[in-house]
């Protein structure tokens, strides 16, 4: 529908995996008319019960709204989106603001950002957290940096997709605080998996062990989520895909490197989470790194 006229109520939505597929929904339950494109059309097919409006091109997705929503992979993905041939910067309207949900580098965010400023074009990096779980409830938490004013005529919409919903500072602030969001989480996932296998170990009763834990001051949520598994031998559906948290772990690591940072505990985590994804099965939970953990246990 090329001729769909841009209202505050029409968003365009490219990246329709697990958690875009359900924040897109959301926002068609409020209401919205969501336009989406996806480089295969397989991904809408798969999508029928959602009431998109399939666009054929990135041109045609511009033509029809100045509020554009991205959810996808990696930097690289983001960039190509964006500033490639017949992309996103080329054809979006004068007075457009993009909220873009993926996890990138925030190095990158305030080229990005310039760029697209220059061409009357606001970007708003709101990287978010609670997977695709919180995507389905609508409870994610959501860090946005980049102009204010944006982020104000945006954060009704954000309300129909997260709880926890924060203007945390300039082009790249988001990006900078999902990075230490992701740092705690599989730093901590980590060392529950070695705390769980030393008490292993020793002979202690895994399920015991993890009823103990949640007890005291260990208990967390990651706690909450990861012990179940370990103590399950990985046999319920995965809540988070692993090669997600090894992406984003090995991206911060290797910016803090070049910072000339010393966080030896990023880089030990990075290199579990490679490992993981190296030799484990493509789809599998980030808690697995139990496993890995217990491999090198006597090395």
């Amino acid at each position: 529908m090329n001729s769909t006229s841009p209202t505050p109520k029409t968003i365009g939505f490219i990246g329709l995996g697990n958690m875009g597929s359900a924040m897109a929904g959301h926002l068609c339950n409020a209401g919205y008319t969501v336009l989406a494109w996806a480089r295969n059309a397989s991904t809408l097919e798969a999508l029928a019960d959602i009431p998109l409006v399939a666009q054929p091109s990135i041109a045609a997705l511009c033509a029809g709204t100045r509020l554009l929503a991205l959810n996808v992979t990696n930097t690289a993905d983001v960039q190509s989106l964006l500033f490639r041939d017949g992309g996103i910067a080329q054809h979006a309207q004068p007075g457009s603001i993009i909220v873009d949900f993926s996890t990138i580098d925030a190095a990158a965010v305030a080229d990005i950002a310039r760029h697209l400023k220059s061409r009357n074009v606001d970007y708003i990096d709101c990287p978010v957290s609670g997977g695709a779980a919180g995507a389905r409830a609508a409870t994610l938490s959501m860090m946005a940096g980049g102009d204010l004013a944006a982020f104000n005529q945006i954060e009704p919409m954000l309300k129909h997709l997260g709880k926890t919903i924060r203007h945390v500072g300039p082009s790249g602030a988001g990006q900078a605080i999902k990075a230490a969001n992701q740092m705690a989480l599989c730093i901590q996932l980590v060392g529950i998996a070695e705390a769980m296998n030393y008490a292993l170990e020793q002979g202690a009763e895994l399920s015991v062990v993890l009823e103990l834990l949640q007890a005291g001051l260990p208990a967390s949520r990651v706690l909450d989520w990861a012990g179940p598994h370990m103590v399950k031998g990985f046999t319920d559906p995965v809540s988070i895909e692993a090669h997600l948290h090894a992406k984003d772990v090995r991206m911060v690591a290797d910016a803090a490197k070049k910072q000339g940072l010393h966080l030896p505990l990023l880089f030990k985590t990075a290199e579990l989470l490679d490992e993981l994804v190296a030799n484990g099965p493509k789809s599998q939970d980030t808690s697995r790194v139990f496993e890995v953990v217990r491999k090198h246990m006597r090395a």
